[in-house]
């Protein structure tokens, strides 16, 4: 990527993560990553199991099936 294209990737960058609810985005074994704050990947979970997303039994989503198709 050229120097100049940068700041413009970045621009968009940073738009697209203020348009991404934060409890949509997992780590890339499908886990919820852990936070600084206690409680808050409970909330998380939550919030992906409101929408439909479905944990397994070790706590992992299925990103083929609910990954980001970007």
């Amino acid at each position: 990527m050229a120097r100049s294209a940068l700041p413009d990737s970045l621009f968009r960058l940073q738009a697209l993560a203020e348009e991404i609810p934060w409890q949509r985005v997992i780590n890339a074994q499908g886990e919820i990553s852990l936070r600084a704050e206690p409680g808050c990947e409970g909330l998380q979970r939550a919030l992906l199991e409101a929408e439909g997303v479905v944990f397994n039994a070790a706590g992992k989503v299925d990103l083929k099936r609910f990954g980001w198709r970007g």
